[in-house]
Order: C-alpha cells, then sequence, then structure tokens
C-alpha cells in the first residue's frame, strides 16, 4: 500500500489526480495517521472543509440593493464628469487677463494653505515646549 501512496501523492503535487485518487489518498491519511508533512497537510485539509463560515451581519438586503444602487450612481456621475471635460485642456486659456487672474487666484489659495500649515506648526511647537517642560520638571 506504501508504494501505491508514494505514487499516488507524486501524482498530486504534479496535479494529476482524479477526484476519487485524491479521495483514496485523504481516506489513506486519516486511517493512518503518520507524522510526516503529507500527514499533517492532508489532516489541515481536513478541518479546514469542517469550518463552518458563521457570516457577518452585513447588510441586510434593502439596504445591501440601496448600498449598489448609490454607487453605481456615484460611478456613473463620475464617469460622465470625466468623460465630459476629458476633451478640454483646463490650462488652455486665450486671454491673457483670465489667465493671470487663474494665477492670482492660485497663488492665494496655495498662501493661505501654507500659512494654515504654519499656524498648526506654530501650535506644535508650543505644544512640544510645554512637553520638554514637563518632562525636565519630573
Amino acid at each position: 500500500m506504501g508504494s501505491q501512496i508514494d505514487k499516488l501523492l507524486e501524482k498530486y503535487w504534479n496535479g494529476e489526480t482524479s477526484l476519487e485518487e485524491e479521495k483514496v489518498i485523504k481516506s489513506h491519511f486519516k486511517s493512518n495517521p503518520a507524522l510526516n508533512n503529507e500527514s499533517h497537510y492532508f489532516r489541515y485539509l481536513t478541518k479546514q472543509k469542517e469550518v463552518k463560515y458563521k457570516g457577518s451581519k452585513g447588510l441586510s438586503g434593502k439596504k445591501a440593493w440601496l448600498s449598489a444602487a448609490a454607487t453605481i450612481t456615484i460611478g456613473v456621475i463620475t464617469a460622465a464628469l470625466v468623460f465630459n471635460d476629458a476633451g478640454k485642456d483646463p490650462f488652455d486659456i486665450d486671454d491673457p487677463e483670465t489667465a493671470l487672474q487663474a494665477t492670482k487666484d492660485a497663488l492665494m489659495m496655495i498662501g493661505s494653505e501654507l500659512n494654515q500649515g504654519q499656524s498648526h506648526t506654530l501650535e506644535l511647537t508650543k505644544f512640544n515646549k510645554a512637553k520638554e517642560e514637563l518632562q525636565e520638571e519630573s
């Protein structure tokens, strides 16, 4: 029996076994629990078949349909917006005055964002200084 199992194992690892041959291999290792790698592997497969999926609470049927519909709607709207503006170059401005105003607006936006970041950095500096003072006292 050992040489037959060895041949079946070789076919199994090469992916050449039939379902019936795999059943023979699995039943062999179930009835003859040897302490080798193949035995552990097939016992593991058997245990994994017995594991029952409990599932998650997830979304109920109606909520799942609404969620799917909302996702599809958002996808369609996004695709329409992207493809609608696909032919236009957002940086193609013919009028020099309009281009100057767009540049000023962009620079003002960047400047305001940098100022906000600088104020947050100042707050963090104060916090770190207070933390260091507390650590020095203790």
